[in-house]
């Protein structure tokens, strides 16, 4: 019986053992590049966030499938700014294999987003005080995910990224901060 038998429909296999076909200083840039690529949601700098794929990449997600520079980008302006305020990305346990299909490297990893603030709040996190809040911070999103990775004289780009099973805490999604502050009064 396995713990959760959809978990990873649609992601490539992997196997127990380690891969040898990559080489140290390959997986760890690609860790590296994972966890930058994921930190600059912080800054939501589109621009910026762009330069971390290739023109031909696709995104797999909960909200749907897009193919190709200009489709990840409408997505993003236009999905992802309530995602962002009140935000941070944890990408952990990550599994760095060959891509036999591109050449480059497939990262596995489990990825959580964790509300530390209210998005109407965020701005009131900062390095002077600390913020208080009853509830938070707490895991909001968990996703499995794997980027496809591809080598380029820049450094590793975003061949694809598949969200695969995810789980979302409503009670921490935008706009429910005001509904149990109503339930409060």
């Amino acid at each position: 019986m396995l713990a959760f038998p959809n978990a990873n429909e649609g992601f490539p296999k992997f196997s127990a053992a380690t891969s040898h076909q990559v080489t140290a200083e390959e997986r760890v840039t690609a860790i590296d590049f994972v966890n930058r690529h994921n930190f600059l949601f912080e800054e939501f700098d589109t621009k910026k966030l762009l330069t971390t794929q290739l023109p031909e990449m696709t995104l797999y997600h909960m909200y749907g499938h897009f193919k190709g520079a200009e489709a990840v980008k409408d997505f993003i302006e236009s999905k992802y700014p309530p995602l962002i305020p009140g935000v941070t990305r944890h990408a952990t346990n990550h599994i760095v294999d060959r891509d036999n299909e591109t050449g480059g490297v497939v990262v596995r990893y489990h990825m959580t987003l964790v509300r530390q603030a209210w998005p109407e709040e965020a701005g009131k996190v900062t390095t002077k005080d600390a913020f208080e809040a009853t509830g938070l911070p707490g895991i909001w999103i968990y996703s499995a995910v794997v980027d496809r990775l591809k080598m380029t004289d820049d450094g590793w780009k975003l061949y694809s990224r598949i969200n695969g099973s995810t789980v979302v805490n409503k009670s921490l999604n935008p706009g429910a901060s005001e509904a149990s502050k109503k339930n409060v009064d």
